[in-house]
């Protein structure tokens, strides 16, 4: 559940920076309901993938200064449990730990 808050809280603070409505650094840190610092971490994550972005002390916003396209989306699907036991239910520990004790 973390991941898909993370996800969506990316999501939002690309849309708010696109749209240059951000507001101050403290007032987007509030938006996102993180502090300060780790609002500017999130946006070295975006300076990571080369969004160039800037912050206009008149305007109080953080702006894009050169064209930047992001989108990042993810989508949920219900298993049988059949395709659970398939696919180790994305548990491979079970299986090692299965391995090791018969293989004394």
């Amino acid at each position: 559940m973390r991941s898909i808050k993370h996800i969506d809280r990316i999501n939002k603070i690309h849309s708010l920076i696109n749209s240059q409505k951000t507001g101050t650094p403290e007032t987007f840190a509030k938006q996102l309901n993180l502090s300060r610092r780790q609002m500017y971490n999130e946006l070295e994550f975006f300076k990571t993938l080369n969004a160039k972005i800037k912050y206009c002390k008149k305007k109080e916003t953080f702006y894009y200064t050169s064209e930047f396209e992001f989108s990042f989306s993810y989508a949920l699907v219900a298993i049988s449990d059949e395709e659970s036991i398939k696919i180790s239910g994305g548990h491979c520990l079970n299986t090692i730990m299965f391995n090791v004790f018969y293989e004394r």
